[in-house]
């Protein structure tokens, strides 16, 4: 079997209308400039109550299914089971497996990817529909209207790039590529120095992770200095699940004793990381082409 040139991680919990489209997104004929053996997909099952089966997708692609059942509700151990598993030497991770990504993604991060020894490629994520999920779904955006949605635009038979036209900007990152992010929702990086920053930390064991991305990307920005790089033109697409913080309320809805869930997860991360989360300084080297008339829009958001 050849060997792949990226290997792909995709995080699922209950996620059996999402998933199949998201590992549909990664792979030809939706993903430009690919051989169909290009790219191997981890798909790690964290405890879903109706496990993943490898039915569910493209029976002609490298998919394999990975279950975890001792994970909890973070993410963090089945994402460095999952990254164990990969063949490549450069990987992909998906933390949230309902993200479907624009169709030049794969190509462009393998691409900046091999710029730099110390590459760390990281992209902007968007939510389908109006406004960013926890708002949307309290004014009637629901699974039914993401799927017309999707229906008229004509995906997965029709360009994919239109998945611009009906997304909003995630929270983290409503300056664009204009300041680093505090997270990446996709990102690809050589295995062997995601495994010599160590990993995902697993001591992150709040609801989603909590803000365990924040310390991975922190740590992974700091290691790659200068091969810091931030896609422009390619991004992930969050399908509506009711996430830990994508549901009404988000981070900042009530968790327990009248705290947030943001509460919860700073109050974590400053215990294990010793610092409060904040905002990485380090500037990215932008990478990327304007692929839709949106793009200028989105990815420069503090411009208009």
């Amino acid at each position: 079997m050849k060997r792949p040139a990226l290997s792909v991680i995709v995080i699922g919990f209950d996620m059996a209308r999402e998933l199949p489209r998201t590992v549909t997104s990664l792979l030809p004929p939706c993903q430009r400039g690919l051989e169909i053996e290009d790219v191997e997909i981890i798909v790690v099952d964290n405890g879903s109550a109706q496990p993943v089966t490898r039915d569910l997708f493209s029976q002609e692609a490298d998919i394999q299914i990975l279950r975890v059942d001792d994970g909890g509700v973070s993410p963090c151990r089945a994402i460095n089971r999952g990254a164990a598993l990969a063949r490549a030497d450069h990987i992909a991770l998906m933390i949230d497996g309902a993200r479907m990504v624009s169709p030049g993604m794969v190509r462009a991060a393998l691409d900046a990817a091999g710029s730099s020894p110390n590459a760390f490629v990281a992209t902007l994520g968007f939510h389908l529909g109006p406004k960013v999920q926890q708002v949307s779904v309290e004014e009637g955006y629901s699974r039914d209207v993401e799927d017309r949605l999707l229906a008229d635009i004509g995906w997965p038979n029709g360009d994919g790039y239109r998945l611009f036209e009906i997304c909003a900007l995630g929270e983290s990152y409503a300056m664009g590529v204009l300041a680093p992010p505090t997270e990446t929702t996709f990102f690809v990086m050589r295995k062997a120095m995601f495994e010599a920053i160590g990993g995902y930390n697993e001591d992150f064991v709040q609801l989603g992770g909590g803000f365990a991305s924040f310390d991975f990307f922190r740590r992974a920005v700091e290691a790659a200095g200068d091969g810091f790089i931030m896609l422009v033109g390619e991004g992930t697409f969050h399908q509506l699940h009711y996430g830990a913080t994508t549901q009404a309320g988000g981070i900042r809805r009530q968790a327990e004793a009248g705290r947030s869930l943001g509460d919860l997860f700073a109050q974590e991360y400053e215990a294990l990381v010793g610092r409060p989360y904040g905002r990485v300084q380090s500037m990215p080297l932008l990478r990327g082409r304007i692929t839709h008339p949106a793009v200028p829009r989105l990815f420069f958001a503090s411009t208009g």
